[in-house]
């Protein structure tokens, strides 16, 4: 029987160290998965063209022109701003979610945050996404989209387990634990 972990730091303290290193895992995984989908693109150009996050936001209302809003970088290389703003969001969310969430069950970081990263895909694009219209159904889903979301979203939490441990190991007053020294879990 697994019992709940006591942290010796207060809730408060837990819960903005968790947000501030959690923004740093955000954006440190949130690149990670960029890089990954830049290997594995997990969809065609032409179902790329409105990608999942400018799809969700023009299902709830947003006009086209601001999901699919832009600036130049390099010269001619279009950077949609408002899916990179959705991307980094749900990347620093779901950080700071793990990192809080250790604290109090560290069996959340199983298989350094693999099984986490697959929870959340399985969430994400195989019930949340498909439910809304957002994506097709699982099965109507080509395989090279399972292939890239599944490893990416592994990789993707490792990350952040990777950049939480490391920001925990070196911090100052320690008000947050690694779930990793946690030998009795």
């Amino acid at each position: 029987m697994e019992t709940t972990k006591k942290p010796a730091a207060p809730f408060s303290k837990i819960f903005w160290k968790s947000v501030w290193y959690g923004f740093i895992a955000g954006m440190i995984s949130g690149m990670v998965k960029i890089g990954w989908e830049k290997i594995f693109p997990p969809r065609t150009l032409a179902r790329d063209a409105t990608n999942p996050p400018q799809e969700l936001l023009q299902q709830l209302g947003v006009p086209y022109d601001v999901t699919h809003s832009y600036v130049y970088f390099s010269t001619d290389q279009q950077v949609f701003v408002v899916a990179l703003i959705i991307h980094f969001a749900f990347a620093i969310f779901f950080s700071f979610l793990f990192i809080l969430l250790t604290q109090y069950k560290p069996k959340i970081a199983i298989f350094e945050g693999a099984i986490y990263g697959i929870v959340i895909w399985i969430a994400f694009h195989i019930i949340i996404m498909p439910l809304l219209g957002t994506v097709p159904a699982p099965w109507d889903q080509p395989f090279d989209e399972h292939f890239s979301e599944f490893f990416g979203h592994i990789v993707w939490a490792w990350s952040i387990a990777a950049s939480a441990w490391y920001l925990i190991a070196k911090q100052k007053v320690k008000t947050l634990t690694n779930p990793k020294m946690n030998n009795d879990d």
